[in-house]
């Protein structure tokens, strides 16, 4: 059975990816532009973005750097973002090119964890108790 490398879910308040495996330039620029279309599909309602990236692997490329950096986001209605991570995701490069630097413009700050008690606990300071409830399902507990 073939699992897709990622996944974007829109759930009232709440943009749910999921990322997994070792990806490819190809995999990364079908992934943004799939992320570009549900942010406009948000219509400028704010949202918070979770994110289970356990066991995602990219690149560290320059090539795949340049092209990661010249796709702008909309994030302007975008209140929070929350990382699930495990031993094997490999994300720092990513946490450290994107928030470091703009998360004083973002106007939040990344939460990154690797316990999913502490992921799902974050999540409840966000999302009401529907959306909560298809959280835990998305997240498998």
């Amino acid at each position: 059975m073939h699992i897709a490398p990622f996944q974007i879910e829109l759930f009232r308040n709440c943009m749910l990816v999921t990322l997994r495996g070792k990806w490819t330039m190809s995999t990364n620029i079908q992934y943004l532009g799939k992320l570009s279309e549900s942010l406009k599909a948000r219509q400028g309602k704010p949202f918070h973005l979770f994110v289970d990236m356990r066991g995602w692997q990219i690149p560290k490329s320059d090539n795949f750097n340049q092209i990661k950096s010249s796709i702008t986001l909309d994030r302007r209605n975008q209140l929070s973002e929350l990382w699930l991570e495990n031993e094997e995701t490999d994300a720092e490069h990513i946490a450290q090119k994107f928030f470091n630097s703009s998360s004083t413009k973002l106007g939040f700050t990344l939460i990154r964890t690797h316990n999913v008690t502490d992921f799902i606990t974050h999540c409840e300071d966000k999302a009401d108790d529907v959306a909560m409830e298809y959280v835990r399902t998305w997240i498998g507990i």
